[in-house]
């Protein structure tokens, strides 16, 4: 019973919210120091298409998860990543990695790629000038080509972060780049232009709406297309947390036609990232 009184200060709720769930855009803000940031959710999306190893069908991503913790003032530590991806294939064609292939039946599922990654908040915000950071990260290979869902590549990113306030209305924007491990010529790697542009406004006091549009362009190659997508969803603070609903799309004939994205998050205190 001695550790109660620290089991209760470590798991205590935090007195200021700042979710990062459903966008995809990075908020230039930061947890605050000594916090933790948890969220997890579910993704069904349809058409999604892995080019790589020739398969295309509808994906369904559970245990996507989050924890970002603030570790100072002005910096943001994150771990990213999916628990399952599971994908239900609809057609096969032939493509670099279809030899490599080694699973049966018309499904294949796999742990997602972690991704790590450290944001710096370099500006606040301004009467005349936004909220500026730079974040900078990598994302690891951890599910394999064998079972067709990983070009099994390490890419790595850098991005800076803009947020503005407009009355109630918060507009996030990332621009940056991103090189991606080409999965098709050894040693080689495509370099693209990534971005991002979001906006959230309240509705209520308890519910925000937002819209997010995201995706990068580029000498792409097989594995590492052009992406072009969009967000139109909620955030709902009830019973303590943040729930999150939001429908996707896609532009570009590799991404996921569609999808729903439900989710929750939850921030807390915890001391021991203080020092």
């Amino acid at each position: 019973m001695r550790y109660l009184p620290l089991l209760l200060f470590l798991f205590q709720p935090a007195l200021v919210f700042s979710q990062q769930r459903p966008l995809v855009t990075e908020r230039a803000e930061i947890v605050t120091r000594g916090h933790i940031l948890f969220d997890i959710g579910l993704e069904f999306l349809q058409d999604a298409v892995f080019a790589f190893s020739g398969l295309e069908g509808d994906l369904t991503r559970i245990g996507v998860l989050g924890v970002r913790m603030g570790v100072a003032d002005n910096v943001e530590l994150q771990v990213l990543g999916t628990i399952q991806d599971i994908l239900n294939i609809e057609n096969r064609f032939m493509a670099p990695n279809t030899p490599q292939l080694n699973f049966s039946g018309n499904s294949t599922r796999d742990v997602g790629d972690f991704t790590m990654a450290t944001k710096v908040r370099l500006t606040e915000e301004g009467e005349r000038w936004p909220a500026m950071a730079s974040r900078f990260g990598f994302s690891m290979p951890n599910a394999s080509n064998e079972n067709g869902l990983s070009n099994d590549e390490i890419n790595v990113f850098s991005s800076l972060l803009f947020q503005k306030q407009f009355g109630k209305l918060q507009v996030f924007t990332n621009l940056g780049f991103a090189i991606l491990g080409d999965p098709v010529t050894s040693g080689s790697q495509d370099d693209l232009f990534t971005y991002g542009v979001a906006a959230l406004h309240p509705l209520t006091d308890g519910i925000n709406l937002v819209v997010d549009a995201y995706g990068r362009v580029g000498a792409g190659g097989i594995g590492t297309e052009e992406q072009s997508l969009l967000r139109l969803g909620t955030q709902i603070n009830a019973a303590g947390l943040v729930w999150d609903v939001a429908l996707s799309l896609g532009f570009r004939h590799t991404d996921p036609s569609s999808g729903l994205v439900v989710g929750v998050s939850k921030e807390f205190n915890f001391p021991l990232l203080v020092r």
